[in-house]
């Protein structure tokens, strides 16, 4: 019951990106005005689907973090 939500250097054109995402992230809470237009989460996140989404959050984040600087997952 959770969804994946990453961004990855696109392996056939490497000046592009891969965005898996299952649904839209911006919530209602960034529309009050543009500064808050800019995506919440980091390079990837693990999303808990049984938590409904809010005005603030997609759902509960239970993990995330950051690639390294080879885009590998920290140890």
């Amino acid at each position: 019951h959770h969804a994946p939500i990453l961004i990855h250097p696109n392996p056939l054109n490497l000046s592009r990106y891969v965005v898996l995402n299952s649904s839209f992230t911006f919530r209602d809470y960034a529309y009050l005005n543009n500064a808050r237009q800019v995506p919440m989460l980091p390079d990837w996140a693990v999303i808990d689907l049984n938590t409904p989404p809010d005005t603030v959050w997609p759902g509960k984040v239970v993990a995330a973090d950051f690639f390294d600087e080879r885009w590998q997952l920290k140890p």
